[in-house]
């Protein structure tokens, strides 16, 4: 029993010292941080801090100056390394942030009686001790250096401080804000220097040398002298042939630029300033930083809708990092979508395209002012629109040959089949430029019906209009084939190879020359889907051979799809425009890769044209309703379509139905007919007109002009009412068919 109570009472004893162990341990934290903001709260008020503070106080700042002051601060950190820190550095973090507190006091002490001789030592008497004691040995100097020294790598065992990589990186910010400033000295001069020789100027152009450079000379578009506004008015020359006599249209005139809307203010430009084109700058360096990319801006070019970045990475970086951070760019830049272009080609620098704030609008009339499209340019250029510098872009569909646009809708597509048809308007007669328009739609071409522009091989000059059925749009197609046929053994006769040679051995024989044919077809897929083997057959063997004759294609779609867009189409058509489309994938049929889809809308566009590698963005010119309305009021009141009768034409509807041996009276009411009963069959005709013979003459008839046709394998007539409308408002206008 007593062995018992002698191990009880041992072991109680053990567990009331661990208890009180633990409660100890607990509660030192707690009481070195209470001692410590006490010690704070001392040193900054000393006069409320008592006597007892006040003693504290007075025998602190005598032992250590102003050093006294950081004290808490190290104590507090010393604490926290002993306390939660590990074991093996807990004498080691506390030696030194008093070696670092002495060093600093030495220091202060040194340093003070440099700049005033009754200064009291800022080090207090234990820095005092130390500078004497050091400056007795190695002089001031020495005391200075040895305590600095000491002082840094306290610091910077103490809290890990790398000097060597703050000291490089202040190095280079000061090496690039001197090399900034040489650069903003050199273009300054060069702009002085530019002013005195061409004299004053209302408005200085603001300056863009503050955007470091990366090659020696900076790139053209982003330097301030490079438009002047003596180059914006174009040099008008002559024109390259005239009207030939006995031409219908030897008194033509050709429209002026003033029907058209002038070119907005310079303050609606769009451009964004210089500070946000800064602040641009600053984000971009700074969001690549982030993701540890090297990469520095070495210039911009503002246009219109879109700023272009050309960012120069460091050596090492790969092309690919930068652009797998598409769409973390964009959030940090706070952008709709962006497009990077990596790299640009002809330089050194991946372009990163961001979206204005406020994007300004292109008009068509400056374009047509601009010097990329002078009166003397080939009659087949037109205005594409404003390059991502803002600088005017034309193109020459004769070059092309042909031209495919597509884009989803409210793209601004229409608006761009406009701004082409309306450029060679403005520059071309009718006898030197016919189109052929394709609207089935029947919203967009219909603007321009009654101009003298206006052919259609298949019909007389004097019924002439803009297409909208599509079966009509099929035989016009490949009446146009013949005609093109024909043309190349006109060709072979003259012994030329193309259509400007045809011309020009034309005139020196006395004959007619031939005219450019433009075929505008509005909506592709509507076509391709009532007729695809002859539209795309037609479509082919145009688009493989016209060009020498002088027919060109221009084909829009909204549906950009590899039904309607097929290989063979695609194979025939190197130049291409790509408007906003909702996809990839879409995007990717247009143009063979990704793009289109970070386009803005509203005539932002991407045009591939023959032989480029890379697209190149431009923002389309804009054409109000009005301004084609007046274009086409002023083209009308210039004359009517003059051509001649062609072999593709069809004969007048009384010569034709009399191959048939049909009355153009019966077949007229053989029509009515037929749309009354909505029917056909040889009874109904039998019993209206009395005979046999007629009746089947009359389904003969039908039949071979496409306006009924009988499936294989059935006894059923199929009936293409909207056919038998037309052909009734063609050639029978007085019989009434809207209120059948």
């Amino acid at each position: 029993m007593r062995r018992a109570y002698a191990k009880g009472s041992k072991s109680s004893k053990g567990k009331r010292s661990n208890v009180f162990l633990s409660i100890l341990s607990s509660a030192l934290p707690i009481l070195v941080a209470v001692g410590l903001l006490y010690l704070g709260w001392l040193l900054l008020v000393p006069a409320s801090s008592g006597a007892l503070g006040q003693l504290i106080f007075d025998r602190l700042f005598g032992l250590l100056g102003v050093c006294a002051y950081p004290l808490p601060l190290l104590l507090g950190y010393a604490a926290g390394r002993f306390f939660f820190g590990k074991p093996e550095g807990r004498i080691i973090a506390s030696l030194f942030c008093a070696l670092s507190l002495l060093a600093a006091a030495a220091l202060l002490a040194t340093i003070a009686p440099v700049f005033s001789a009754q200064a009291v030592s800022a080090g207090g008497a234990m820095g005092a001790a130390i500078s004497g004691a050091l400056s007795g040995s190695v002089g001031a100097f020495g005391s200075f250096v040895l305590s600095l020294a000491a002082l840094l790598v306290s610091l910077q065992i103490v809290f890990g401080i790398p000097w060597v990589r703050l000291a490089s990186e202040f190095g280079r910010v000061l090496k690039e804000d001197y090399q900034s400033w040489q650069r903003s000295r050199k273009d300054l001069s060069t702009q002085l220097a530019q002013a005195r020789a061409s004299g004053p100027i209302a408005s200085p152009a603001p300056t863009k040398a503050s955007v470091p450079v990366a090659e020696p000379e900076p790139p053209r578009e982003i330097r301030p002298g490079d438009e002047k506004p003596k180059d914006r008015k174009p040099k008008v020359e002559a024109r390259p042939l005239p009207p030939p006599a006995g031409s219908p249209y030897t008194d033509y005139k050709l429209p002026s630029v003033e029907l058209l809307k002038p070119r907005p203010a310079a303050r609606d430009t769009g451009k964004p300033t210089e500070a946000e084109i800064q602040s641009a700058i600053s984000s971009l360096e700074t969001t690549l930083k982030n993701f540890g990319i090297e990469a520095r801006v070495s210039g911009y070019a503002p246009g219109p809708v879109i700023t272009r970045y050309e960012l120069a990475p460091a050596p090492g970086v790969k092309v690919s990092s930068i652009v797998a951070l598409e769409n973390d760019i964009a959030l940090a830049m706070r952008a709709k979508g962006i497009r990077i272009i990596a790299p640009i080609p002809g330089k050194a620098a991946v372009g990163i395209e961001i979206p204005n704030q406020r994007p300004a609008m292109v008009v068509l009339r400056e374009l047509l002012e601009s010097p990329a499209l002078p009166m003397g340019a080939p009659l087949l250029s037109f205005g594409l629109g404003l390059s991502a510098a803002g600088e005017a872009l034309s193109s020459d569909l004769q070059k092309m040959p042909h031209l495919l646009v597509a884009g989803a809708t409210n793209s601004g597509k229409s608006v761009m089949i406009h701004s082409l048809i309306l450029s060679i308007l403005f520059r071309a007669r009718p006898d030197e430029v016919k189109f052929l328009m394709i609207d089935p739609k029947r919203l967009e071409l219909t603007f321009y019906d009654g101009i003298p522009h206006l052919f259609d091989p298949t019909t007389a000059a004097e019924r002439v209009a803009v297409i909208t059925n599509s079966k009509d749009a099929a035989k016009s197609l490949n009446a146009l084939v013949r005609l093109m046929e024909k043309r190349y053994e006109r060709f072979q006769l003259f012994g030329v190879r193309n259509i400007d040679s045809y011309n020009r051995e034309a005139d020196k024989r006395g004959q007619p020359r031939e005219f450019f044919i433009v075929v505008v077809i509005d909506e592709l897929a509507d076509l391709m889907l009532v007729a695809q083997d002859t539209v795309e057959d037609s479509i082919q063997r145009l688009t493989q051979m016209a060009r020498a004759v002088g027919i060109h294609l221009v084909l829009a779609t909204q549906r950009p799809s590899v039904d309607v867009i097929t290989g063979v189409i695609k194979a025939n058509l190197p130049c291409r425009i790509a408007l906003q489309v909702i996809s990839k994938i879409d995007s990717k049929v247009i143009l063979d890769g990704s793009g289109a889809e970070t386009l803005q809308g509203k005539g932002d566009m991407l045009y591939l044209g023959a032989g480029m590698q890379k697209a190149e963005r431009c923002q389309g010119a804009y054409v109000g309703e009005d301004e084609i309305n007046a274009v086409s009021a002023y083209l009308k009141s210039q004359g009517k379509p003059e051509y001649p009768m062609l072999e593709t034409m069809a004969k007048s509807a009384e010569a034709d139905l009399s191959s048939f041996g049909v009355d153009p009276l019966e077949f007229s009411q053989a029509l009515k007919l037929v749309l009354e009963r909505r029917r056909v069959s040889q009874d109904l005709l039998k019993s209206q007109f009395g005979s046999s013979a007629r009746a089947t003459n009359l389904l003969s008839a039908l039949e071979v002009k496409g306006l009924i046709n009988k499936p294989e394998g059935t006894n059923r007539w199929d009936i293409h009412f909207d056919q038998i409308e037309d052909y009734l408002r063609q050639h029978f206008p007085q019989v009434p068919i809207d209120n059948k």
